[in-house]
């Protein structure tokens, strides 16, 4: 991040999201280096394009999270998708997908 810059915006993107591919462990201990570790370092978590299933895992979840991070957290309808990421992201750092002008480029291709 730049100098002067303290906080991050996540875009949590669960399209494709199932059972299958889901690990409750990992989503906690990822919580909790985020909450530990870098706790005033999230500005905001985004989390788009959220299969109505994903809500019984985010209620298991939920309790575990720090009323802090709790505020920071934002599920985004797909109909104000643009609308709503653009309040926080810059349309030049926001990925084309999402209607930004920012292409993204597969990590092996970098």
């Amino acid at each position: 991040m730049p100098t002067g810059q303290e906080k991050f915006v996540v875009i949590g993107d669960l399209e494709g999201w199932g059972y299958s591919n889901s690990d409750i462990r990992a989503y906690l201990g990822a919580l909790t280096i985020l909450q530990d570790y870098y706790p005033e370092r999230l500005g905001k978590l985004l989390i788009v394009h959220v299969p109505y299933i994903f809500m019984t895992v985010w209620k298991i979840v939920y309790p575990f999270i720090d009323n802090n991070t709790k505020k920071k957290i934002v599920f985004v309808e797909n109909k104000r998708l643009k609308s709503t990421l653009l309040q926080d992201i810059d349309e030049s750092q926001l990925p084309e997908i999402y209607g930004g002008k920012m292409a993204l480029v597969p990590i092996q291709d970098s």
